[in-house]
């Protein structure tokens, strides 16, 4: 297969809202989504329509395509597994973004069985700030026992922080402490504040703040892979793009096309995003409705949605459009329109002067 020649498209469907815990910085509870998700889930025929609709549009695109199921807690649904299986069948990878709490040997197997790649927990600080972050005593313990069962039955596991002030002073210690588990990967993401992390805003950490620890992490990734660990630590945050540019570490292509996005922000090029209730967002963490499944056909949202096409003009973005870095990084649109309600606005916590 030559990789170089085809797309790269992820869909992050959350199957349902319903969730065994009570996150502080939850992205579901306290939106105006919400109480519909929970009284509208789609059922298994809409699934499966909406299911077979990305298999026809991946293939249509030549697209390698992957899902990663998501809530809530998304084994949950009872149609979990039948979900993977065909998705799996049809040669798209899967995942799952999901709670501990249901994991035990039997499911962990079914899941494995049925083609599920890789699944994600979160590990948002050491035992007590996690449990106070995920509003469950216990949490951090469900968390390590699952990931043991998980790895034991052949999945691959990933771990997410989602940083704030609360936990940014375990964040090198969770990173030594999925090294010693054995984690395949390990990243983190920055608080969002919207849902019950809107109450959070002033937990964001300053732009020098954060780029400070940056270099923090950058020293302690580059100690475990001296020493060789097995853990793939990544890079999901595009401000490491800025930081590797001052560091010398990042160039330009010699050959850049002006108009040709190379990396950075997903929105409006290789992701979309269904809630439980069908609706349609580019990004989960930035709650604007671009479209509904099944009603519209997921080519269709992608391609014609009026917002999403807005959100795809990335010359309107303030302070983005002028940096160098505009085709290559443009921070997180979603924190900027958390803190601004503008996905045009400039990215909080970015440390680069206009």
């Amino acid at each position: 297969m030559n990789f170089k020649s085809k797309p790269f498209f992820t869909l992050q469907w959350h199957l349902t809202a319903n969730c065994q815990n009570s996150c502080a910085h939850c992205y579901l509870r306290e939106e105006a989504s919400y109480k519909n998700e929970i009284e509208n889930e789609l059922g298994f025929k809409d699934l499966t329509a909406v299911l077979h609709d990305f298999i026809e549009t991946v293939k249509e695109w030549n697209a390698i395509a992957s899902i990663n199921f998501t809530g809530g807690d998304p084994l949950l649904k009872k149609e979990i597994f039948q979900l993977i299986k065909i998705a799996t069948d049809n040669g798209l990878r899967v995942g799952i973004l999901g709670n501990p709490n249901l994991i035990n040997y039997k499911t962990a197997i079914s899941l494995r069985e049925n083609g599920l790649a890789q699944y994600q927990l979160s590990i948002d600080g050491l035992e007590k700030t996690h449990d106070e972050i995920r509003g469950r005593i216990g949490s951090f313990k469900d968390t390590l026992r699952a990931i043991k069962i998980l790895q034991e039955t052949g999945i691959n596991t990933v771990v997410m922080f989602t940083l704030s002030r609360v936990n940014a002073k375990d964040l090198i210690k969770v990173i030594n402490l999925v090294n010693k588990l054995g984690v395949s990967i390990f990243d983190f993401a920055r608080l969002v504040p919207i849902g019950s992390g809107a109450q959070l805003k002033t937990l964001m950490l300053e732009p020098q703040e954060y780029r400070s620890l940056l270099l923090k992490v950058l020293e302690e990734y580059k100690k475990l892979n001296e020493i060789g660990c097995y853990t793939r630590f990544g890079r999901k945050d595009h401000l490491w793009k800025l930081l590797y540019l001052e560091l010398g570490i990042f160039r330009k292509p010699i050959d850049e096309n002006s108009e040709l996005i190379y990396d950075g922000c997903a929105i409006g090029n290789k992701l979309l995003t269904i809630l439980a209730d069908g609706t349609v967002y580019a990004c989960r963490r930035l709650p604007v409705e671009i479209g509904k499944v099944p009603k519209q056909k997921i080519k269709d949202i992608f391609l014609n949605s009026a917002i999403l096409n807005e959100m795809r003009e990335i010359n309107k973005m303030k302070k983005c459009n002028k940096c160098e870095l505009l085709r290559f990084c443009r921070g997180c649109p979603a924190v900027a329109y958390g803190e601004y309600k503008n996905f045009y606005s400039p990215d909080p916590q970015c440390w680069k002067l206009p």
